[in-house]
């Protein structure tokens, strides 16, 4: 036991440092119900999964997702803790370490194993389970938690089932459902358990149908529970179809080759197990290509499910009604078989190919059929088994182990996840996308000019492949737009972010495309800046600021008519907008002559809002203009007051409208505080 605890934390000890990662933002990172206080678990309780990250009533999936347990905890450490990935990487090795000593006691007390010399078939399938690489994502992404919860709380409920079926105390049967219910809670993976914890009486212990039925009445109480509590807190289910490829991979696929895509990935799921290689966080499309059943594996996987299948259910029946030994290897695969379903394809589509997360429960079946062959080889090199079951096991664990530690440091952030993963999911147009925009983010943050293009050219690439493979992908395009605009490459940015734009009304794009103008307009490229911004006017018309600096473009073309006829439409539309008043007030005296009513507009801007500086300026510059000097004096001192930083050019206004007054000492007073920012030449 201490070996099982020990081991379990060593192999995720360098997690502790890592950052949050993946879906963490969904869960955690981004998610205003976990973020959320008492308000927030009140809201965690009557909502979808994922409404916290996406807005109310939205949820990824056809029939939604309900796992308010576990969020439940997220929310209780985020208002204990904060933000502290270490905190959190820490608690999910320590459930993990709980949720593997709890697996050796129950297979020690399924498998009525008593004579506990270290080598028998409990330990070993809980070693194997400790230190396969497929659990690292798990363990690695803190999100995972749910799944870890659902172990222990499964476990649990299998442990006090057999208990009570052996020994008849009535508490445990309040065990059993409290455990499975607070399960089902946790993740939907536990719903399996109303078969698989039958599954493992009818294998380990004698038939007694009374008790049988019994224990079967109390599961399916914990199940009724948790949908009675899901349906009356969220209603039914909503199955609604689903038309994002990236949530629906088989949207593209015929019926004929969704179910041989299908069928191949539960290939793929034994041939990762067997030999974990190539592992990845993403199998979104098409890291999987389409398969067809002319594709051998296809054929092969449909072959090994149904005759492994049959011939478990042939063993179970053996084992039940003609009272033979039990075989390991028939209930690993039906406690595989029933676990996986849930996360197959073939009940409820999970909006992915598959992922590695998928099978973290149900690969204890798979751990049972390796420690069974490691123990059977082993029988037949002598009677001195235990030495050459070590002998077989070692190396196993020792290479699962090094995979293990060395795919965790994968997780330890956004940017080394999608870059490390996407060299695995090639054809992932979502790894592609991601490691596009963290590879964005980085390089934003870089001083170095060489580093900063190289990283820049490198999400370039990655999200022009994203889109190869997913031409209706709206965030590529945006996040692409970005990386040209970071080059400076701003015709390339406007029609990349137009694209994201075309696909359907999209926010980010658009926003983007107002910054893009903004920058145009601040660098004096005046009729890009028009061309953009009035581009993004057609679907914001009511974006009082780009109407006002489309007429500034105007204006700095010299087109002052028609400048004076956008901010008259602009202040007849919103009449509170002081800086188009302003802007009208500097038209008409600078370039209309027409002081009378440039100080109309001023005044207007003023009374709308004294504390604009530039406001206050300007009414300065008019009456010290129009011969009214203390008046001058009024505003430039005003402007003074409520702006941020002061201009050696408003002091230098001082001091002329004090000199006018006959004032020389005031005047030279400003003239020093002016030079002492520097005079404008």
């Amino acid at each position: 036991m201490l070996i099982v605890f020990s081991l379990s934390i060593l192999l995720y000890a360098n997690t502790w440092s890592f950052d949050f990662a993946s879906d963490d933002t969904m869960m955690i990172t981004s998610n205003k119900y976990t973020q959320g206080g008492i308000d927030g678990i009140k809201k965690i309780l009557g909502s979808d999964a994922f409404e916290g990250f996406l807005g109310k009533g939205k949820n990824l999936l056809s029939g939604g997702r309900y796992r308010p347990l576990s969020q439940i905890v997220f929310n209780l450490e985020y208002s204990a803790f904060g933000l502290n990935p270490t905190l959190w990487h820490i608690q999910n090795t320590l459930c993990f370490a709980f949720a593997m000593l709890l697996l050796y006691i129950v297979l020690l007390y399924l498998f009525k194993i008593t004579n506990l010399k270290w080598i028998n078939i409990a330990f070993i399938t809980t070693l194997i389970s400790i230190v396969h690489p497929l659990n690292t994502e798990v363990i690695a992404n803190i999100k995972s938690f749910d799944l870890i919860l659902t172990l222990i709380f499964i476990l649990a409920a299998l442990y006090w089932s057999l208990k009570w079926y052996d020994n008849k105390k009535p508490i445990l049967l309040f065990g059993v459902f409290i455990s499975l219910f607070l399960g089902t809670l946790s993740k939907e993976t536990a719903l399996t358990f109303l078969g698989v914890i039958p599954l493992s009486i009818l294998f380990f212990r004698k038939y007694k149908a009374k008790e049988f039925w019994t224990i079967f009445g109390v599961l399916f109480a914990a199940i009724v529970s948790y949908f009675a509590m899901r349906i009356s807190l969220l209603g039914m289910p909503k199955y609604v179809e689903v038309t994002e490829l990236l949530n629906n991979p088989f949207l593209e696929a015929t019926t004929s080759e969704k179910y041989a895509t299908i069928m191949f990935t539960w290939w793929h799921y034994i041939q990762l197990y067997l030999l974990p290689i190539n592992q990845t966080h993403d199998y979104y499309p098409y890291t999987i290509e389409l398969k067809n059943w002319l594709n051998p594996l296809v054929v092969l996987a449909l072959l090994l499910y149904i005759s492994v299948t049959i011939w478990s259910a042939i063993e179970l029946y053996k084992t039940v009604f003609k009272n033979k030994k039990t075989n390991y290897i028939a209930y690993a695969w039906l406690f595989f078989l029933l676990t996986f379903s849930v996360s197959s394809n073939l009940l409820v589509s999970i909006g992915a190919f598959m992922n590695e997360r998928f099978i973290f429960i149900a690969d204890i079946g798979f751990a049972l059929i390796l420690a069974n062959a490691i123990i059977n080889i082993a029988n037949k090199f002598g009677r001195n088994n235990s030495k050459f079951t070590f002998i077989i096991l070692i190396p196993i664990l020792l290479l699962f182990s090094a995979k293990t530690i060395i795919r965790n440091y994968a997780w330890q952030d956004d940017y080394t996840l999608f870059t490390t993963d996407v060299n695995v999911s090639v054809n992932s147009a979502k790894c592609n996308v991601s490691a596009g925009g963290k590879s964005y983010e980085k390089a934003k943050k870089i001083v170095n000019p060489a580093k900063k293009a190289k990283i820049l050219n490198d999400a370039e690439k990655y999200l022009k492949h994203g889109i190869e493979i997913h031409p209706k992908y709206a965030q590529a395009y945006v996040l692409l737009g970005n990386v040209y605009f970071e080059k400076e490459d701003y015709n390339n940015a406007f029609v990349t972010y137009q694209k994201a734009v075309n696909i359907g009304e999209h926010k980010d794009a658009l926003n983007n495309i107002k910054s893009l103008g903004l920058k145009l307009h601040q660098e004096k490229k005046d009729s890009s800046s028009l061309m953009v911004l009035k581009y993004y006017n057609k679907y914001k018309t009511k974006d009082s600021d780009i109407s006002y600096f489309i007429a500034d473009n105007y204006l700095n073309q010299k087109n002052v008519d028609t400048a004076i006829v956008i901010l008259n439409a602009l202040i007849k539309r919103d009449s509170t907008y002081d800086e188009a008043y302003n802007k009208l007030g500097e038209i008409y005296g600078r370039y209309k002559n027409n002081l009378e009513v440039s100080k109309y507009y001023l005044i207007k801007a003023y009374e709308i809002n004294p504390k604009n500086a530039s406001v206050c300026e300007n009414l300065g510059v008019l009456n010290g203009i129009i011969g009214n000097t203390e008046q001058s004096i009024f505003f430039f001192k005003k402007a003074l007051d409520v702006m941020g930083k002061p201009t050696s050019q408003i002091y230098q206004n001082i001091a002329a409208s004090y000199r006018k007054m006959g004032d020389n000492v005031k005047a030279e007073e400003y003239m020093r505080k002016a030079k002492e920012l520097g005079i404008r030449n």
